[in-house]
């Protein structure tokens, strides 16, 4: 006899999805097609009303989850009977245009929809799995507003180095960073910036995430041809004084950015690395050559985010002796007392409210050139770029700590990651 499989304990944080919650409470599965519409509805405005980047629907064994990604971590807002979760799925479906008949591969659509003042882009896609489609929503909010560089949460110093590479209107710069650490976000603070100077500015987006009034937006469109590189090159014949790549994410896009930025052109772009100088060895690993790189890399530009603090419930706390503990093995002078989360009915429980950023800014010497000239690994490059001056990723994290925006438990991951290799000891 099989012993019983064990069941999913994750706790469900009914706040997160009021409006969905009362509907299950009103109509308890199964429920018929206009009422799964209907909450169809509710979890998009639920999901957009707290700020979530993604929403989720996950079959399992007997139930589906459903699952909203706020402020960076997933949360359970919900559980169904499979049957009812089946048509949930299928209503977005029906919204995002994605063929209503059984899977045999992932599908993407989108749908546009207006939810309580709220105008919302919903990237669908769906996947077939073992116990039936899985469906994600990526939400993107048309009348959120852009924030202006200093807005995300970066300091004055890092800021001024930023909008002096703007006026120069030469070279690259990238931000770098892994998936959903609001790289984007970053470039749209500086396009913000750009949006008061004499200059044109075009973009290629994958997709267009936010329209900006004086900025042509290229929107690339693989079913038709328009790739990353393709729409570069187009751009390149538009008389252009600033290009902005959505993404540097294979060979052929990295070296005709990379041949844009050397010719002259100011180019702004993303990069998967972990730290400013790992852009030097991502670009290395797309086949681009070090004397290219030496021509064209101005500012490399490291960021992560950090869920910030609830400020109407956070509380100020002596260090624990674990903390102080933490504290002394990473090197770092240990603080009397630290801010930490609580919870209340504003943050939905979790005691964070948004998340503000974590920046290293990295503006390459003559020195780092000639390094990244004669092939100077990461180790080499992060010891020039202290030296020159850079204000390592992981200060800027224990600052944001010591004034209360953010707690401990958030940048430790940076330390388990790697990136403290940064920091200065």
């Amino acid at each position: 006899m099989n012993a019983a499989l064990p069941t999913n304990a994750r706790p469900i944080e009914p706040r997160l999805a009021a409006r969905y919650q009362q509907l299950l409470r009103r109509y308890p599965p199964p429920a018929d097609l206009a009422v799964m519409e209907q909450c169809a509805i509710a979890l998009a405005t639920d999901a957009a009303q707290v700020k979530a980047s993604d929403l989720h629907i996950e079959p399992g064994a007997e139930e589906t989850r459903i699952r909203m990604r706020v402020d960076g971590l997933l949360h359970d807002v919900a559980v169904l009977p499979n049957d009812s979760g089946h048509r949930l799925v299928s209503c977005f479906k029906v919204l995002a245009q994605i063929d209503s008949a059984n899977l045999a591969h992932a599908e993407h659509g989108h749908a546009r929809m207006d939810a309580e003042g709220l105008r919302l882009d919903l990237r669908v896609t769906v996947v077939p799995t073992p116990r039936g489609e899985m469906l994600g929503i990526r939400l993107l909010d048309g009348l959120r507003p852009v924030l202006r560089l200093n807005e995300i949460g970066m300091a004055e110093g890092e800021q001024s180095q930023l909008l002096n590479w703007l006026t120069d209107i030469q070279g690259m710069l990238l931000v770098c960073g892994p998936v959903g650490v609001g790289k984007t976000a970053t470039l749209y603070a500086m396009l913000r910036e750009l949006q008061r100077l004499p200059r044109s500015v075009l973009t290629v987006e994958d997709p267009v995430e936010c329209s900006l009034d004086g900025i042509t937006q290229i929107e690339v469109n693989a079913k038709r041809g328009l790739t990353f590189p393709d729409a570069i090159r187009a751009m390149l014949r538009l008389d252009p004084d600033y290009l902005l790549v959505g993404e540097i994410r294979d060979p052929e896009s990295a070296h005709v950015a990379i041949t844009a930025a050397g010719s002259g052109q100011a180019l702004l772009s993303t990069i998967h690395a972990r730290d400013a100088a790992g852009a030097v060895t991502a670009l290395r690993n797309y086949g681009v050559k070090n004397w290219e790189i030496c021509a064209a890399l101005e500012i490399s530009v490291a960021q992560r985010l950090a869920r910030r603090l609830c400020v109407r419930c956070r509380v100020l706390v002596d260090t624990g002796e674990a903390d102080q503990t933490w504290f002394r093995d990473n090197g770092v002078a240990v603080p009397s007392s630290l801010w930490q989360p609580v919870g209340c009915d504003v943050c939905g429980g979790t005691g964070f409210d948004g998340r503000v950023g974590l920046f290293e800014v990295w503006r390459l010497t003559a020195e780092a050139r000639t390094l990244i000239l004669h092939g100077a690994d990461e180790p080499a490059l992060r010891h020039n770029a202290l030296q020159s001056g850079t204000r390592p990723l992981l200060t800027d994290a224990l600052d944001k700590v010591s004034s209360g925006l953010t707690s401990l438990s958030e940048i430790r991951p940076l330390y388990r990651q790697g990136v403290a290799a940064t920091a200065v000891a």
